[in-house]
């Protein structure tokens, strides 16, 4: 546990709101490092991103912490670029990357949450252990969601917001990606992961896809470019969608389809 890095998150904002002085206090009394920085609330400048590149470094964070009150977890914006870096560091270190939320105040119910923030543990900051309890949990195993899927993204003013999506293992025989809500597919590209290609060949490429998910209504596009774990499919959604939909081409015979809400 000695040595190891906590990277903080704080999301409360105005002088009226709470201040991080005493969290960061309390976990520098039990002997984690601590760095961090107050939460930037930029969706049209893709701010997420470059906490997602922070916390894919291991020189820099061993355990990510989001400290909250309620009405900041239950925030549509804080949630859609919480849930882009939760997707970044995961991806980057792996599942089992641990993620833990204080609670200023009162915690979400987790069924509210959205998908990649649904599993996260929550320490009341009322609880005078929370710290303890944290540096407590580096000496356990985390076990990561069991996702068979790759989920990832990549933002920059410049060249915009991307979606990375890929198979954990085995093949997907082309692929399908769809948004419902606030976005709108402009790009796609096929090329290796972790690595947004400058061009691609795409086979039998469709976009403007009409699809009905349990109700909701996507707009979606497909190759039917074979995407194995190494490989990727890079998707330029403009706009700040609700939820995703990925999976199978929709041609194949066992079209199988992920849905993950973002806010």
């Amino acid at each position: 546990m000695a040595g190891k890095k906590v990277w903080v998150t704080w999301l409360p904002a105005a002088k009226e709101a709470p201040q991080p002085e005493g969290a960061l206090k309390a976990l520098t009394t039990v002997g984690l490092q601590v760095s961090g920085s107050p939460w930037i609330d930029d969706l049209e400048k893709m701010a997420w991103y470059d906490l997602g590149t922070t916390l894919q470094d291991s020189a820099q964070a061993d355990l990510w912490l989001i400290a909250g009150r309620g009405e900041d977890f239950r925030s549509a914006r804080y949630c859609y670029g919480l849930s882009l870096v939760a997707a970044m560091a995961r991806d980057g270190r792996g599942t089992g990357f641990p993620i833990v939320c204080l609670s200023l105040d009162t915690a979400p119910e987790a069924e509210t949450m959205p998908t990649l923030l649904r599993g996260l543990r929550f320490l009341p900051a009322a609880d005078s252990g929370w710290a303890a309890k944290i540096a407590a949990s580096f000496l356990r195993k985390t076990e990561g969601a069991a996702w068979d899927f790759r989920l990832s993204a990549t933002g920059h003013p410049y060249i915009g917001q991307w979606f990375e999506v890929g198979p954990r293992e085995g093949e997907w025989q082309g692929v399908m990606f769809g948004v419902s809500g606030e976005g709108k597919i402009a790009h796609h590209l096929v090329g290796p992961k972790g690595q947004l290609p400058e061009k691609s060949v795409l086979e039998y490429a469709t976009q403007g896809i009409q699809a009905e998910v349990s109700g909701v209504e996507y707009t979606a596009c497909s190759v039917q470019n074979k995407i194995g774990p190494n490989d990727s499919y890079y998707i330029k959604v403009e706009g700040h969608p609700s939820k995703l939909m990925f999976g199978s081409h929709p041609g194949t015979d066992q079209a199988e389809v992920t849905i993950v809400e973002l806010k």
